[in-house]
């Protein structure tokens, strides 16, 4: 050997950008319709949790703090 270090497969990279990123290639890309409205079903979920989180933790912010 040469000194080098032998090359290791790197892991697959996850994390919950990246899920959230294939439900959105899964809504517009998936051959399956049911696929197709499952991970809709799933990014309409996580919007409407986004927006009651949005809505909900300024108001218990200023009840908390009034």
């Amino acid at each position: 050997m040469n000194g080098q270090i032998p090359a290791e497969p790197r892991p697959p990279v996850t994390g919950p950008l990246r899920r959230f990123l294939r439900l959105i290639v899964e809504v517009d890309e998936s051959r399956l319709w049911f696929h197709r409205v499952r991970a809709a079903l799933v990014l309409l979920g996580l919007l409407a949790a986004f927006g009651l989180l949005g809505y909900w933790l300024p108001v218990l912010f200023e009840r908390a703090f009034r």
